[in-house]
């Protein structure tokens, strides 16, 4: 939704029809974040909301999003007028909406098209949904030239290089661009969510040691997404960290809230492609906690790989040597990612219009 609103926010200056077709997901924060970007454009829900933070809630999920996906198009396909369906990256509900959209004969537009890591199964399941979703996609809207060339080659989709992400103007609609870091009183900040750092018993109680060492020296903002405080209480460290003096964990924030944290924090330390990228337009230090990313944002600039720090991550905090990294703000325009985007898809349907008119 983050990544989605601004394209959505430019359709609807351009006077576009837009649906937002909820998959069901999360409860709590969709309603939000479209308070938070003044999205007008109606809903429909696929199927009744609820916190989708287990593997086997997500199992369940699954069929039943795509059946009520499935009708939800139908009722909102209209003779002789194109429909576009809109997917995200590389989330199962990017995966349901680029099938379902196939079976109803919906021409697919990927939006942040073309990222691989180059492994199937890492990360998981990231990278199997993205691949799946390439195979279906019509247009492929590109961050970068990279991306470009890699859909050019591999698969035979409209190629469209939208020269940035639409988080630039996620970022920008936020407000955060301008918040500066606290150097008076530095903090980290942490979040960490993906399958292969909290469903893996041993990789989860690596990170736990580690943010309790780097809490020795530093106060701790943790941000717990659903799923990370279902695996922690379940591997019973939520006691422990809940009673370190110099950690503090905070539910889920809103998206203004969380990118304002992150933007006053000394360094964060996140395994989120999309806070790469968040942080990359902001010029933060970041670690970004995984062994290999697809997204180019801030590498050699502001972020660095874990799997990188020769010292190790305690050591390399403790030592400073995050201080470092260059701090490279992205060049914004007003005319960004999403303006493109949705000038696209304007000039495509009047074309169509006229075609068959």
């Amino acid at each position: 939704m983050i990544k989605v609103a601004p394209v959505v926010v430019a359709c609807e200056r351009l006077g576009l029809s837009v649906t937002l077709l909820m998959t069901g997901q999360h409860q709590e924060t969709m309603q939000d974040l479209i308070d938070e970007f003044s999205i007008r454009s109606p809903q429909v829900s696929a199927m009744p909301a609820s916190e989708r933070s287990t593997v086997r809630s997500l199992l369940y999920w699954l069929p039943v999003a795509y059946r009520g996906v499935v009708k939800q198009l139908k009722l909102l396909a209209k003779p002789g007028v194109p429909l576009d369906v809109l997917v995200h990256g590389d989330t199962l509900s990017t995966l349901v909406g680029a099938v379902a959209g196939r079976r109803c004969g919906a021409r697919i537009v990927h939006l942040e098209s073309g990222l691989s890591s180059g492994r199937i199964f890492d990360p998981f399941p990231e990278e199997l949904c993205r691949r799946l979703v390439f195979r279906m996609t019509d247009v492929a809207m590109c961050p970068n030239a990279q991306a470009a060339d890699y859909m050019r080659l591999h698969h035979d989709a409209l190629v469209i290089d939208t020269k940035g992400n639409t988080i630039i103007d996620a970022v920008i609609l936020a407000g955060a661009v301008s918040v500066g870091r606290e150097t008076n009183h530095p903090y980290l900040v942490v979040s960490l969510h993906r399958f292969q750092n909290i469903y893996v018993a041993q990789r989860l109680s690596d990170l736990v040691a580690l943010v309790e060492r780097l809490a020795e020296s530093y106060p701790i903002h943790f941000v717990l997404h659903p799923a990370t405080r279902r695996r922690l209480e379940a591997g019973g460290f939520m006691a422990r960290l809940s009673n370190m003096p110099n950690l503090n964990l905070i539910p889920r924030m809103g998206y203004r809230d969380f990118l304002r944290l992150a933007a006053g924090a000394a360094c964060v330390l996140t395994d989120g492609g999309s806070n790469q990228e968040e942080l990359a337009a902001l010029g933060v230090p970041t670690l970004v906690m995984r062994e290999r990313t697809e997204r180019p944002d801030g590498l050699g600039a502001n972020a660095i790989m874990e799997a990188g720090i020769a010292e190790g991550v305690v050591q390399f905090i403790h030592e400073g040597r995050f201080v470092q990294l260059r701090h490279s703000i992205m060049d914004i325009h007003r005319d960004g990612p999403s303006h493109r985007i949705a000038e696209f898809l304007a000039d495509e349907g009047s074309q169509y219009l006229q075609a068959n008119s």
